[in-house]
């Protein structure tokens, strides 16, 4: 599988950080006391050996819901209290490139533990691999949840976040973790791209 992927696609399927609530993963092979992981969402990492859990379940993968491409995904209608408090508990993290736990974690990081604990639904690891998700929006019909990609006007780097309460909550590298900016607030730093919903909510 790692020798289909080209050196750009191996660079962004890496994972810098694995902890132990993030969902289980595949060791593909093991030498100098380290094992080469495969998360559930498709990325690679390097982790020690003496951090390896085992895990009985067979086929543990096999009822993780990945997010689908073209359609949406039907969850039941969180509500604003629930949706408030899955994102502001991220509010103490610090901004880390490639991080994905309390210790630091980034912008795409940030949107995949969001969806995940909000639907049980599983995104891909960065932003570029996310943005191929659920069904393009309009930046005109913006609706809570949905999903606004950017790339930075200077560095070129490119940028996510979700849409909530009429703000972008994103994780921010120049705003050192979690941020909320109005679409138009954010636009002075990074150009738009596109938006993606990925869920379409059940009302009681």
């Amino acid at each position: 599988k790692l020798d289909k992927l080209n050196e750009r696609a191996l660079a962004r399927n890496r994972q810098t950080q694995a902890s132990r609530i993030d969902l289980p993963f595949k060791v593909l092979k093991q030498e100098d006391g380290w094992g080469l992981a495969e998360l559930a969402d498709g990325t690679f990492g390097w982790l020690p050996e003496q951090t390896f859990e085992s895990v009985k379940k067979q086929n543990y993968w096999k009822n993780i819901a990945l997010a689908p491409r073209g359609k949406l995904f039907t969850i039941n209608d969180p509500g604003q209290q629930k949706i408030i408090y899955i994102l502001k508990q991220f509010e103490a993290i610090p901004y880390l490139w490639g991080g994905t736990t309390k210790r630091g974690m980034d912008c795409s990081a940030f949107i995949q533990k969001v969806f995940w604990e909000l639907g049980k639904i599983l995104l891909p690891r960065n932003s570029r691999e996310q943005k191929k998700c659920g069904q393009s929006v309009r930046s005109t019909s913006l609706c809570a949840l949905d999903i606004v990609f950017f790339v930075h006007s200077k560095t070129g780097r490119h940028h996510v976040g979700v849409y909530f309460d009429n703000l972008v909550w994103h994780f921010c590298l120049d705003r050192q973790g979690l941020s909320t900016e109005t679409l138009g607030s954010i636009q002075k730093r990074y150009n738009y791209l596109t938006a993606r919903r990925i869920f379409k909510i059940k009302h009681a």
